[in-house]
């Protein structure tokens, strides 16, 4: 009787590694061919998303950031595009994300002018409260950054004025907006100040 028990339990786990061993290996079959398909989906989004922000680009050279820049003090940039024009520079386009968020990571996408102006601002991806800081990614929040240049601060109670650099915050949500408009300037910093590019 116990030696069946024990036969029986042996069978059992045989099988369900045997399950699991199959299970592993469908899986990293399957991830082996959607990964690249993955992937170059995702750079086809981001292109796209760049040629949205900078429309007037008939092409974009990756510019090289440094390892500072990376690893920022809240905020990583994570790259930086100059959109050319015919054989002219006509602007940038950088991808920073800020880590202090009140729902954690914003990555916010920024097309700057040849002169350091923002032109555009995206929000590619955030985790804010819905219904306050999700506000963030909508076009009449994000339309106060066009025309700004470094420094752009935030004001509460709609206080935020484009003559003095600054937007007005998300009532409810100044942490949010503080969020985005650090990586903001970071992106403009990244392309005015040199502050990230390694050319």
């Amino acid at each position: 009787m116990k030696n069946s028990v024990l036969k029986e339990i042996l069978t059992l786990t045989v099988k369900l590694f045997v399950i699991c061993l199959v299970v592993s290996g469908l899986l990293a079959w399957i991830n082996s061919i959607t990964a690249p398909i993955i992937a170059e989906n995702d750079a086809k989004n981001f292109e796209l998303a760049m040629q949205e922000m900078l429309p007037e680009a008939k092409d974009f050279e990756e510019l090289e950031i440094t390892d500072d820049a990376k690893a920022g003090e809240g905020v990583t940039v994570n790259s930086a595009y100059k959109g050319i024009c015919d054989d002219n520079i006509c602007g940038y386009v950088v991808n920073t994300v800020c880590h202090e968020g009140y729902g954690g990571d914003i990555s916010v996408m920024v097309s700057i002018t040849e002169d350091g102006k923002v032109n555009q601002v995206k929000i590619i991806s955030m985790a804010e409260t819905a219904g306050l800081g999700t506000k963030a990614g909508e076009d009449e929040f994000l339309a106060q950054y066009k025309g700004l240049s470094t420094n752009i601060g935030v004001e509460k109670n709609n206080a935020g004025n484009p003559d003095n650099n600054t937007i007005s915050a998300i009532s409810g949500a100044t942490r949010t907006s503080k969020a985005v408009t650090k990586a903001v300037n970071s992106a403009v910093d990244t392309i005015l100040n040199g502050g990230g590019i390694n050319e």
